[in-house]
Protein backbone atom coordinates (compact mmCIF):
# COMPACT_ATOMS: atom_id res chain seq x y z
CA UNK A 1 0.00 0.00 0.00
CA UNK A 2 0.89 3.74 -1.08
CA UNK A 3 -0.28 6.51 1.06
CA UNK A 4 -0.72 10.35 0.19
CA UNK A 5 -1.71 13.73 1.51
CA UNK A 6 -4.70 15.24 -0.11
CA UNK A 7 -6.36 18.47 0.93
CA UNK A 8 -3.62 20.78 1.21
CA UNK A 9 -4.08 23.66 -1.38
CA UNK A 10 -6.36 25.22 1.18
CA UNK A 11 -6.76 27.20 4.38
CA UNK A 12 -3.95 27.20 6.72
CA UNK A 13 -1.40 25.87 4.21
CA UNK A 14 -1.38 28.74 1.84
CA UNK A 15 1.60 30.08 3.31
CA UNK A 16 4.54 28.52 0.64
CA UNK A 17 7.06 28.29 3.53
CA UNK A 18 4.50 25.87 5.31
CA UNK A 19 3.81 24.47 2.75
CA UNK A 20 7.41 23.31 1.09
CA UNK A 21 8.02 22.33 4.85
CA UNK A 22 4.88 20.15 4.81
CA UNK A 23 5.90 18.82 0.86
CA UNK A 24 9.95 18.36 1.87
CA UNK A 25 8.14 16.32 5.51
CA UNK A 26 5.83 14.01 3.62
CA UNK A 27 8.45 13.23 1.23
CA UNK A 28 11.28 12.51 3.70
CA UNK A 29 8.38 9.80 5.39
CA UNK A 30 7.52 7.84 2.49
CA UNK A 31 4.64 9.56 1.74
CA UNK A 32 4.21 8.94 -2.42
CA UNK A 33 1.56 11.16 -3.12
CA UNK A 34 0.40 14.51 -2.80
CA UNK A 35 -2.88 15.86 -4.00
CA UNK A 36 -4.55 19.15 -4.35
CA UNK A 37 -8.32 19.59 -4.82
CA UNK A 38 -10.51 22.26 -6.82
CA UNK A 39 -12.68 24.50 -6.41
CA UNK A 40 -12.50 27.64 -8.89
CA UNK A 41 -16.38 29.48 -7.16
CA UNK A 42 -18.17 27.55 -3.93
CA UNK A 43 -21.38 27.69 -4.02
CA UNK A 44 -22.66 31.05 -2.04
CA UNK A 45 -24.79 30.17 0.04
CA UNK A 46 -22.98 26.80 1.14
CA UNK A 47 -25.33 23.71 0.29
CA UNK A 48 -25.58 21.19 2.61
CA UNK A 49 -23.92 18.99 0.86
CA UNK A 50 -20.73 21.54 0.17
CA UNK A 51 -17.31 20.98 1.85
CA UNK A 52 -16.54 24.30 2.52
CA UNK A 53 -17.82 27.68 3.17
CA UNK A 54 -17.68 30.09 0.10
CA UNK A 55 -15.07 32.42 1.19
CA UNK A 56 -12.71 29.49 2.43
CA UNK A 57 -9.13 30.27 0.50
CA UNK A 58 -8.35 27.68 -2.32
CA UNK A 59 -5.25 27.62 -4.24
CA UNK A 60 -5.46 26.41 -8.05
CA UNK A 61 -4.48 22.96 -7.83
CA UNK A 62 -1.81 22.92 -10.93
CA UNK A 63 -0.29 26.32 -9.46
CA UNK A 64 0.00 24.69 -6.34
CA UNK A 65 1.00 21.56 -7.41
CA UNK A 66 3.78 23.43 -9.61
CA UNK A 67 5.53 24.61 -6.25
CA UNK A 68 5.07 21.10 -4.86
CA UNK A 69 6.93 19.61 -7.77
CA UNK A 70 9.93 22.60 -7.46
CA UNK A 71 10.48 21.60 -3.56
CA UNK A 72 10.13 18.02 -4.01
CA UNK A 73 12.22 15.04 -6.19
CA UNK A 74 9.91 12.10 -5.88
CA UNK A 75 6.40 12.49 -4.14
CA UNK A 76 3.45 11.95 -7.07
CA UNK A 77 1.55 15.00 -7.76
CA UNK A 78 -2.25 14.34 -8.12
CA UNK A 79 -5.34 16.39 -8.79
CA UNK A 80 -8.42 14.75 -6.60
CA UNK A 81 -10.25 16.59 -8.90
CA UNK A 82 -10.64 19.20 -11.53
CA UNK A 83 -13.42 20.66 -11.88
CA UNK A 84 -14.01 19.82 -15.84
CA UNK A 85 -16.69 22.16 -16.49
CA UNK A 86 -15.26 25.18 -15.01
CA UNK A 87 -12.18 24.71 -17.18
CA UNK A 88 -11.10 25.21 -20.94
CA UNK A 89 -10.22 21.95 -21.96
CA UNK A 90 -7.33 23.00 -24.38
CA UNK A 91 -5.57 25.70 -21.55
CA UNK A 92 -5.98 22.75 -19.20
CA UNK A 93 -4.62 20.59 -21.44
CA UNK A 94 -1.55 22.64 -21.93
CA UNK A 95 -0.93 23.18 -18.35
CA UNK A 96 -1.72 19.70 -17.23
CA UNK A 97 1.13 18.88 -19.95
CA UNK A 98 3.21 21.62 -18.72
CA UNK A 99 3.20 20.70 -15.09
CA UNK A 100 4.32 16.53 -16.40
CA UNK A 101 6.85 18.11 -17.78
CA UNK A 102 8.72 20.25 -15.72
CA UNK A 103 7.82 17.68 -12.80
CA UNK A 104 9.30 14.93 -14.91
CA UNK A 105 6.17 12.93 -15.09
CA UNK A 106 5.33 12.96 -12.08
CA UNK A 107 1.55 14.37 -12.54
CA UNK A 108 -1.78 12.51 -11.78
CA UNK A 109 -4.80 14.45 -13.70
CA UNK A 110 -8.01 13.57 -11.87
CA UNK A 111 -10.80 14.87 -13.35
CA UNK A 112 -14.59 15.20 -12.91
CA UNK A 113 -17.33 17.13 -11.42
CA UNK A 114 -18.13 17.76 -8.05
CA UNK A 115 -20.85 15.73 -6.00
CA UNK A 116 -23.72 18.78 -5.46
CA UNK A 117 -23.69 19.84 -9.48
CA UNK A 118 -26.45 18.02 -9.71
CA UNK A 119 -28.64 17.87 -13.03
CA UNK A 120 -31.78 19.01 -13.23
Amino acid sequence: MELGVSGLNTKATLDPDVTARLARRAEELGYGSWWAGDHVVLPSPRTPDSPMEPTDPVLDPLTHLAYVAAVTERLELGTGIVILPQRNPLVLAKQAASLDVLSGGRLLLGGGRPAFWRRR
